[in-house]
């Protein structure tokens, strides 16, 4: 109620006010706030107000571009039943950015659609366009899908059915509010933010056949209009899905990484040999980790870019090779090993400790011979 009279009074009471153009569903029109526009007493900023005839359960998405920095808001009598602004929108710019509003009406009447500048000193032209949000059919989402719909609680909850493996990016993008994506089933509990590009979110994972859920959210609390689509990426033929795959010397491995952004591989080592491994990532920053016989080694970016390197001296035994991401991010990688010779000289050591131990002991070395007496 507080918030109702306050956006009310803000507004100049003009939620009552008959004299607004009317304005229809899929409407585009165009106006300015000048000086002389109506005045907001409580801060001296300028509205404009249009009145919408709507039925009972329709949804229309409103968005307002334009050189204003301007706010919207959507009253039914002096109830406000939904505001968006600059500022709050995905778009994060305070000025004569685009902002986006998205609301059902709870029953047949006429709602207003006011159009408000941010400040009494914010002035310019803008458009206003309208159009009727198709809602979701309930059906459950698939690869290459995507359903249109509007949030208008905490969360809500979409099903995917998932026919066949692959790598698979799920999208929430909205302008009104910031985004946030959780997926669960079949042992995948992911979520993310902000990966999906401004305040939009994104999930990238590989599924198994089976159903699971789609929960979308807003992080700033926000209502509006949203698009969740699911798309399919093709996959190569053989890309490893599953911990403890045995990796062999010379033929590099195509994987990706789970939900925790972890993939673990198995070498199996029968002779003293020098190996290089390279984890080359798509998209992410990888993390090469190895553990066995005399062996803890672990690097981030010793490889091109943020891609992870290490060259080991191994004996013979079994190795875990583990690929992680920072963040635990999803993506595709390939894994290579490289056979550098079997003419290991200091076991159980990366090369360049070695290379360094042996330089420490030359210089080492030649130290002692200056120093030592010449014998005339």
């Amino acid at each position: 109620m507080t918030l109702a009279l306050a956006a009310c009074q803000k507004l100049g009471g003009v939620a009552g006010g008959d004299n607004s153009p009317k304005l229809a569903v899929g409407d585009t029109v165009s106006g300015e706030i000048t000086s002389s526009s109506s005045l907001n007493y409580n801060d001296g900023s300028r509205h404009q107000g249009y009145k919408m005839t709507l039925k009972n359960g329709e949804a229309v998405s409103l968005e307002l571009g334009g050189a204003l920095s301007g706010q919207l808001a959507v009253f039914d009598g002096q109830s406000m039943l939904a505001n968006a602004s600059s500022g709050s929108s995905g778009e994060g710019d305070s000025s004569g950015s685009s902002v986006s509003l998205a609301f059902r009406a709870p029953k047949d009447g006429t709602y207003l659609v006011a159009v408000n500048s941010a400040g009494a000193q914010s002035f310019g032209p803008f458009k206003l366009k309208t159009a009727q949000v198709v809602p979701y059919d309930g059906k459950p989402l698939g690869a290459d899908s995507q359903a249109i719909d509007w949030l208008v609680g905490d969360k809500q909850e979409y099903k995917l059915k998932v026919d066949k493996p692959g790598l698979y990016s799920i999208t929430l993008e909205s302008s009104a509010f910031d985004a946030f994506l959780k997926l669960t089933g079949r042992n995948v509990e992911v979520e993310d933010d902000d990966n999906g590009g401004q305040l939009n979110a994104r999930i990238r994972t590989f599924l198994e056949p089976g159903e699971y859920t789609i929960g979308a959210s807003s992080v700033n609390s926000n209502t509006g209009s949203f698009k969740l689509s699911v798309a399919l990426t093709p996959t190569p033929n053989g890309l490893v899905t599953r911990d403890g795959t045995a990796l062999t010397i010379g033929q590099p491995a195509q994987s990706m990484m789970d939900s925790r952004g972890r993939r673990t591989f198995v070498l199996n080592v029968d002779s003293p040999r020098q190996v290089q491994f390279d984890a080359i990532a798509d998209g992410f920053d990888s993390v090469l980790k190895i553990t066995g016989p005399g062996v803890d080694a672990e690097d981030d970016d010793g490889g091109n870019g943020t891609n992870a390197q290490l060259i080991l001296d191994l004996r013979p035994g079994r190795y875990i090779v583990a690929v992680t991401s920072l963040g635990s991010q999803q993506g595709v990688f390939e894994l290579e090993t490289t056979d550098l010779g079997s003419d290991v000289t200091a076991p159980n050591s990366n090369r360049k400790d070695a290379a360094a131990d042996a330089a420490a002991e030359a210089t080492a070395t030649a130290d002692a011979a200056a120093e030592a007496p010449v014998i005339h």
